[in-house]
C-alpha cells in the first residue's frame, strides 16, 4: 500500500484546526476539510499526545491510525485530514478505531 501524504508545517495543522470540521468520537477527535481546487492527492496529519503514554504506546497507536487512514483515503477524494489521540484510543481495539474513523469520515 502506498503511504499517505503527511501534514508536515504547524501552519497547515493550526489552519485545518480553525477551518476543519470537527467530529469527536470518543477516543479521536478529528478535523476535516476539502483539498483546495486542482490538488488531487490526500493530506494526513496524526497526533498523539505524551498525555497517550510511553514513546512504545505512543508509535503503536500512530502506526494503527496511519493504516487506518491509508484504508479509508484508498477510494475517496482528497481530502485534509487531522487525526487527534485522546488518551483512551491507546487501549481500544483496531476494529474499534476503524469503525469510529469511517463513521466520522461518512460515505465514499
Amino acid at each position: 500500500m502506498r503511504r499517505v501524504a503527511s501534514l508536515r508545517r504547524q501552519v497547515d495543522f493550526a489552519r485545518l484546526r480553525r477551518q476543519g470540521r470537527r467530529v469527536s468520537t470518543k477516543s479521536l477527535t478529528i478535523y476535516r476539510s476539502d483539498a483546495p481546487a486542482g490538488d488531487d492527492g490526500s493530506l494526513v496529519g496524526i497526533t498523539v499526545s505524551k498525555s497517550i503514554g510511553k514513546a512504545v504506546v505512543r508509535n503503536k497507536l500512530r502506526r494503527r491510525l496511519s493504516a487506518i487512514v491509508r484504508e479509508a483515503l484508498a477510494s475517496r477524494a482528497a481530502v485534509r485530514l487531522l487525526l487527534v489521540a485522546r488518551p483512551v484510543a491507546a487501549d481500544a481495539q483496531f476494529s474499534d478505531l476503524r469503525a469510529e474513523v469511517t463513521s466520522a469520515l461518512g460515505p465514499a
